[in-house]
């Protein structure tokens, strides 16, 4: 029940945190999912993970963003959401 975008936030020239604010101040959540492994603190610590390692997680955790998605979304609310991120642009 996750929706989850891509978005190249160079090319809105927004960061993600931007972007997230943004939707907040329009009563929109949004979260970051999926965070990979090597950047979760015990496996950075113990591993020593370099993330250039893994450079197409990099690429898509750079990009990631989830927006709401929940069955009793209204069409309303959808629109809502959907014009919120296309105002981003």
């Amino acid at each position: 029940h996750l929706y989850v975008l891509q978005i190249d936030f160079a090319a809105i020239k927004m960061t993600r945190g931007a972007v997230m604010e943004k939707l907040k101040q329009r009563g929109i959540g949004s979260q970051v999912h999926y965070i990979p492994i090597y950047r979760q603190p015990y496996y950075r610590d113990r591993f020593g993970f370099e993330f250039a390692a893994f450079p197409e997680t990099e690429t898509y955790y750079s990009r990631c963003l989830s927006i709401p998605l929940y069955p009793a979304m209204t069409d309303d609310d959808v629109a809502r959401v959907v014009n919120a991120v296309r105002a981003l642009a």
